[in-house]
């Protein structure tokens, strides 16, 4: 078992409303009432043309300035994101924008910085599945986000992303919010994802083994856990879509009503951000003495998923 201490969203500077800004978000009119009016997506919060390194240096500077001095070395500072930046730009990028907006305001961290996209949205569960092998390591800083400043990246065919970054403290030392089981899953025969041809039939398979896909690794970590679904207090989802979500309490046995689905209209989808962006308020919501089960959920193009349990206890 391992801890999240601290759990920052820093979304846009601007929202735009996906009906009335269709535009900028590349969509047509008629595509935008369906996002919203179908999928659930009411607001997009954006950035028009920021520099990456601007983008990621402004949210580490929010989470330095917050720590005020009082962190302990990080071992690693790790970004996860979906995009196509990757790689080694991504590293520089990442190094670039931590060091300058970290390392005045917490200093004596001598830390690696890397990235990776590995399993795209559902990559921060991997991380976290290795810190949870890796009793070594004591504390992460984890970061995700992307800008969606393409079409590709702002648009697919269920779900509209948001220019949202979160930063999230994995650590070895107690705090509110423990993890307590991590899980994950690849199916490597739909390695396009949504993006598969139509005409291949493998876009039908694909669709059909989500949801079994998911219910497989919620599976896993509930066994992991040694926790039945009943024993869970909310769902944490990827902000994926609604309607994507009503197929899968169907498919799991629950009711809608036990997933906390509000920030699908408010944020959009956070790329990796999602589980954390309604950890984050959901924890803010609950009342001291409360205690929470909550299992989040991801899934990424690939096909990859994961699952996660936290015990909140405020």
């Amino acid at each position: 078992m391992f801890y999240i201490s601290r759990n920052v969203t820093v979304a846009a500077p601007a929202t735009l409303d996906v009906t009335a800004n269709y535009d900028a978000l590349f969509l047509s009119a008629s595509s935008a009432k369906v996002f919203s009016q179908w999928y659930g997506f009411a607001e997009i919060p954006y950035y028009d043309n920021i520099p990456c390194t601007e983008y990621y240096s402004r949210a580490l500077s929010i989470y330095a300035k917050e720590a005020m001095g009082d962190e302990p070395a990080f071992d690693a500072v790790v970004h996860n994101h979906t995009g196509a930046m990757c790689g080694v730009f991504a590293e520089r990028v990442m190094l670039k924008s931590s060091r300058a907006s970290l390392d005045n305001a917490l200093s004596g961290n001598h830390w690696l910085g890397f990235s990776s996209s590995a399993t795209k949205c559902a990559t921060p569960m991997q991380l976290m599945q290795y810190f949870e092998r890796n009793a070594s390591l004591n504390n992460i800083l984890l970061v995700t986000g992307d800008i969606a400043d393409n079409e590709d990246l702002r648009v697919n065919p269920v779900a509209l992303s948001s220019d949202t970054i979160n930063l999230v403290k994995l650590t070895r030392t107690e705090s509110d919010i423990a993890v307590v089981a991590v899980s994950t899953l690849f199916d490597g025969e739909f390695s396009g994802g949504i993006y598969l041809e139509s005409n291949d039939r493998l876009l039908q398979k694909y669709n059909e083994h989500y949801q079994l896909n998911v219910a497989k690794v919620v599976g896993r970590c509930l066994d992991k856990a040694k926790l039945s679904l009943d024993q869970i207090d909310v769902v944490l989802p990827h902000n994926v879509n609604v309607q994507t979500w009503k197929k899968l309490t169907a498919k799991l046995g629950i009711s809608m009503e036990k997933v906390y689905a509000r920030n699908i209209a408010r944020f959009g989808h956070c790329f990796g951000g999602d589980v954390f962006v309604n950890l984050g308020d959901y924890h803010n919501e609950m009342e001291a003495g409360q205690t929470a089960h909550c299992l989040a959920v991801a899934a990424g193009i690939g096909a990859s998923f994961g699952a996660t349990i936290f015990k909140i206890t405020k």
